[in-house]
């Protein structure tokens, strides 16, 4: 009798559980709850939205556009490099030819620099190994002569270098010394003799190395060294160090493109992606330079042979004004980072509207879209939010590359950013490629659908122009001490009480946050560097640098950092969203607030660090992680427009991106 009460008591509670789930007064699902009271409908329209990304005109993108469409520009793949870079040779001198160019006759302060960035912009899209090409010479080569050289010597090799019948190069990098300029062991000793300088690479890691376009095509380098000045009287005297400066060295006969005389070429060999770039690695045997080659706007000798220089004996002023073009190189590929994502994402979420798996009950009944998955929007979503986030932020670093760069305030603002960005960028952009990669099965493994290939040929760009960890410490270094160190109290009101649905969406929330982020982390960053300095002294050894503590605290250094890039690229985004106001919706929410708090909320809902440090509590942390299903819904509802407003042209993306079926039947139908 015991054990049949038992049995209907089981029963019982078994049926008062399903009861309740069954109740209509049951709480419901909160994303539905969310969207019908804390998220309005968005309505956008595809081309307001492009133009508002990109600016009404965008004359010379689509002229690249339809340029690429020409048979030089086919996609192949499984080439030999040698064919790969001889390709992008033909492809560059073929653009050149059209347009692509400078315009170097033009003063300096009128130079198209947004037809330029457009071409170039548009190239990102197409191929890596051409973008990069292309950015070696017309942005590093060219850009470093049209900064820093004599007017002579622009006039003299700019117009060679506009039609790319005298490509070039730009030799920085080292055996020994890659995200250390510094570092460099190349040198360069004025010779009051000869009056010229003497250009030597004294031992083996003093080898420039992973020069682009230096193996193969170049005919002339950009050539850093350190600059050595002997004394006009007394040999016996060491000479004076004036830091890293510029000269304009020829290294092939322009005729036999054989290398010239003191001059040895050798190619990196054969990459694991970006083997269209001829990479290659330089030898200097006391070549002699003219005194004119020097690029000498901020250091050098004049023609009475006396060092000159309009930074004074500050070499690190010196060495930050001249370096510009390589900060310019990181905001193009920030840039370049964005518009590749954009590319892969538009791939991988085309194939997720057309492609089905799953969900039939039975054969022959439809599968469920891959699009259609929650699983699936979670995957590519956020990443959609916050390639728009980028977007804005890299438009910003690069209206202020246009800046005063006598400005030494302001370069340094430059430097700082533009090397977070970068890192940040070609992270998230790695991050991209991977998730579209997989989000598209087996065929985002096939070339012809570009993401693997892309994956190959980007990797690299996490590493070059300043390897991302590293640049994240010269943020820290850059910015800490803009920050006091005063105590930061603990965020006032942020617990689920004080907190609505309109407040966790609302940017004042967010930046808020976002900048309490930054006040903390360098709170937390000053005390680290006072103890150390405290134990150095105790130890004896007071002198101890900025850099051998950032690094002992590397990741308080990179927390700091971080938060630092994340605000300025939010702090963008929401100052774009404000100037739109909702010019590209309806009666609904405009898609660039929708796209703002989804990108916003994701980082408040995945970010190790902000969730360790606890500024919110644990129900407002819940609630964020519903709204963020709220907002992927929204942006599914939306999807279509969000992706087309990118403006890829079909002829940049796979075949997955339209009928994969149709590509899978004619591609490869030959019988074996």
């Amino acid at each position: 009798m015991a054990n049949n009460n038992s049995a209907t008591s089981t029963a019982q509670l078994r049926l008062a559980s399903l009861s309740a789930q069954l109740d209509t007064t049951a709480p419901r699902d909160p994303v539905t709850e969310i969207l019908e009271t804390s998220l309005p409908p968005v309505r956008l329209h595809a081309d307001a939205l492009s133009a508002l990304l990109d600016g009404q005109d965008q004359t010379w993108r689509k002229w690249t556009f339809e340029q690429l469409k020409h048979p030089l520009f086919e996609y192949q793949y499984n080439v030999p490099k040698e064919e790969l870079v001889t390709r992008n040779q033909e492809r560059t001198r073929h653009l050149a030819k059209l347009g692509f160019r400078p315009t170097w006759t033009e003063p300096k302060d009128n130079i198209d620099k947004d037809k330029f960035m457009q071409i170039q912009d548009a190239l990102s899209y197409f191929d890596n190994g051409l973008s990069t090409l292309n950015g070696a010479h017309f942005g590093l080569y060219y850009g470093s002569i049209r900064e820093l050289g004599s007017e002579a010597v622009q006039n003299k090799w700019l117009p060679l270098a506009d039609t790319f019948e005298v490509p070039g190069c730009f030799a920085l990098t080292e055996l020994g010394h890659g995200s250390n300029p510094r570092g460099i062991e190349t040198e360069a000793h004025w010779d009051f003799k000869e009056g010229c300088y003497i250009i030597n690479t004294p031992n083996t890691t003093a080898q420039k190395y992973w020069i682009g376009a230096a193996a193969e095509t170049a005919y002339m380098s950009v050539v850093w060294a350190q600059l050595y000045i002997p004394h006009p009287t007394d040999p016996s005297h060491p000479p004076s160090h004036k830091g890293i400066h510029a000269f304009l060295v020829p290294i092939r006969d322009l005729t036999t493109r054989s290398p010239l005389p003191g001059v040895t070429i050798r190619n990196c060999g054969s990459k694991s992606g970006l083997n269209g770039v001829d990479n290659g690695r330089l030898w200097f045997d006391h070549v002699k330079v003219p005194r004119h080659m020097c690029l000498d706007k901020y250091g050098g000798v004049n023609e009475q042979g006396v060092y000159e220089s309009f930074f004074g004996d500050n070499n690190d002023q010196r060495f930050g004004g001249q370096l510009v073009n390589l900060s310019e190189g990181r905001v193009g590929l920030s840039i370049s980072s964005d518009n590749i994502s954009k590319t892969a994402l538009t791939i991988a979420v085309r194939y997720g509207l057309t492609r089905r798996q799953f969900g039939a009950r039975q054969v022959g009944e439809l599968e469920t879209l891959i699009m259609d998955y929650k699983l699936h929007q979670r995957r590519l979503y956020p990443l959609l939010a916050q390639t728009y986030a980028q977007h804005f932020a890299a438009r910003a670093i690069a209206r202020l590359r246009d800046a005063d760069k006598t400005d030494l305030k302001l370069l340094k603002q430059f430097h700082v950013i533009s090397s977070g960005l970068k890192s940040l960028h070609t992270w998230h952009l790695l991050d991209t490629l991977q998730a579209t990669r997989e989000a598209c099965g087996g065929q985002g493994l096939k070339s012809s659908n570009r993401i693997g290939q892309m994956k190959a040929d980007c990797d690299v760009m996490a590493t070059y122009e300043g390897d991302n960890q590293v640049m994240l410490i010269t943020v820290a270094k850059g910015c800490i001490n803009d920050y006091k160190p005063t105590r930061i109290p603990p965020l006032a009101n942020f617990t689920s009480q004080h907190f609505s649905d309109s407040t966790l969406l609302s940017p004042k929330f967010q930046l808020d946050l976002f900048q309490h982020h930054i006040h903390a982390s360098a709170h937390r960053l000053h005390a680290a560097i006072d103890l150390s300095r405290a134990q150095a002294k105790a130890q004896g050894t007071p002198n101890i640098g900025l850099d051998k503590i950032l690094d002992t605290h590397s990741a308080l250094s990179q927390e700091f950092a971080r938060a630092v890039i994340e605000h300025w690229i939010l702090s963008e985004f929401i100052a774009q969203e404000t100037l739109s106001s909702s010019s590209t919706s309806g009666t609904g929410s405009s898609p660039l607030t929708l796209m703002r708090q989804l990108h916003a909320l994701w980082k408040l809902d995945m970010d190790q660090n902000i969730i360790r440090r606890r500024y919110l509590d644990e129900p407002v942390q819940e609630r964020i992680r519903d709204l963020v299903g709220g907002l992927l819904h929204r942006v599914h509802e939306n999807i279509t427009p969000l992706v087309d407003a990118f403006g890829v042209p079909d002829h940049l993306l796979g075949p997955i991106a339209g009928d994969w079926v149709q590509a899978n039947v004619a591609e490869g139908s030959e019988d074996i």
